[in-house]
């Protein structure tokens, strides 16, 4: 596929979702109908709009789509307490609302498609079995069974999957007696750590997506130091902070600060899972709150592909995913006559990028293009 050489027109826009505010990016093609077809697009678990999602946002525009990248509600760019929650339900409300904000822009409605990577890839079944306006669904390394991916993770690491569970626990009984800050646990690790995801590709797979020139906070750094052998697993894109940045150090009370320089995020706080900082100044933590692991396993939106009705999808499964096992999706998506399944040699993380990427996002546009012509 050839590579685009005008950036399109991106405006920053916002809309509510059960009263909280939500950023976007809105996306305008570089030429065009006057009233585009457009993609809405969402991250998967613990994912920002920052990590990735503006490469694929950009070959749509090029190809002719307008698209709304968007943050859930208590993550990114969007507003919401406790930081770094994931919850099913309300993560699927973010996307209604976002559909509905949409709706009141110069597009044509009756061209949306949804777009959904990784547990995304989940919410955009589901949300397209709800909506039947929705006029196309893509879902990239989808999460299609809690079960599975379950399994998947207890099986690259038993005991911290059971340290991970009782964080969890922990977790959800602090909420309901009010507790307003999330116990948070990595959203990568290794397979020790009681993270979400600790296949051995997770590391230099979730690292292998940020910005290059990315940095790690300071305090992450500093324990990283530690753990040579874990710290070499990082991609060339992210770096540990060397104390150059500045001469600042952390205080010893513990109060909000900026450490060597490298920003920690909305909290003020450098967490223990480490904040990277992206040389456009963007943020990613690595933390997500613990409770998530008490509702997952029973998450199985792959069953509502059959609910599309004639709506089309494309899914697009990895074969060597070790995040999101490709066989529950292969058999929710094999014989139904609306949904295309395309198989990829790639892990979950590796369709994000280079060669993968380039065949992933060709194959997403002809998609799109075959489905959202125009009808009048």
């Amino acid at each position: 596929m050839t590579m685009p050489t005008d950036h399109p027109a991106r405006e920053d826009v916002e809309f509510l979702s059960h009263g909280t505010r939500c950023s976007a990016w809105l996306y305008r093609p570089t030429s065009g109908e006057a009233r585009p077809p457009l993609v809405v697009m969402g991250h998967g678990l613990g994912g920002t709009r920052d990590l990735r999602l503006a490469a694929y946002a950009e070959r749509f525009a090029a190809a002719g789509f307008a698209a709304l990248v968007f943050d859930y509600r208590y993550s990114g760019s969007s507003d919401g307490e406790p930081r770094q929650l994931v919850d099913v339900r309300r993560q699927l409300e973010d996307w209604h609302a976002v559909l509905a904000f949409a709706r009141t822009l110069e597009i044509d409605r009756d061209r949306i498609a949804i777009w959904g990577t990784s547990f995304g890839g989940g919410h955009v079944m589901r949300i397209g079995a709800e909506d039947q306006a929705v006029a196309a669904v893509v879902a990239q390394c989808p999460f299609t069974d809690g079960p599975a991916s379950f399994l998947a993770r207890a099986r690259h690491g038993f005991l911290s999957s059971g340290l991970l569970l009782f964080l969890a626990v922990v977790d959800a009984i602090g909420a309901k007696l009010g507790r307003r800050k999330a116990l948070a646990v990595g959203m990568t690790g290794s397979s020790w750590m009681p993270a979400f995801m600790v296949a051995k590709d997770c590391v230099p797979g979730t690292s292998g997506l940020v910005q290059p020139g990315s940095v790690m906070s300071a305090r992450t750094s500093r324990l990283l130091a530690r753990f040579p052998k874990l710290a070499a697993k990082f991609s060339p894109n992210l770096r540990l902070d060397d104390g150059r940045r500045s001469g600042r150090r952390a205080p010893s009370d513990g109060s909000a600060t900026t450490y060597a320089g490298v920003g920690e995020g909305s909290t003020g706080q450098d967490p223990l899972w480490g904040v990277v900082t992206q040389p456009d100044g963007s943020r990613l933590h690595n933390a997500l709150a613990a409770r998530l692991v008490l509702t997952l396993p029973f998450y199985r939106p792959g069953r509502d592909l059959k609910r599309l009705g004639t709506t089309p999808a494309l899914v697009c499964a990895c074969d060597l995913d070790t995040v999101a096992p490709p066989g529950p999706t292969v058999r929710y998506a094999s014989d139904l006559a609306n949904v295309r399944l395309i198989r990829y040699p790639y892990s979950h993380f590796g369709i994000y990028v280079d060669d993968a990427f380039e065949q992933a996002v060709g194959d997403q546009i002809a998609f799109l293009q075959e489905k959202l012509q125009p009808t009048g």
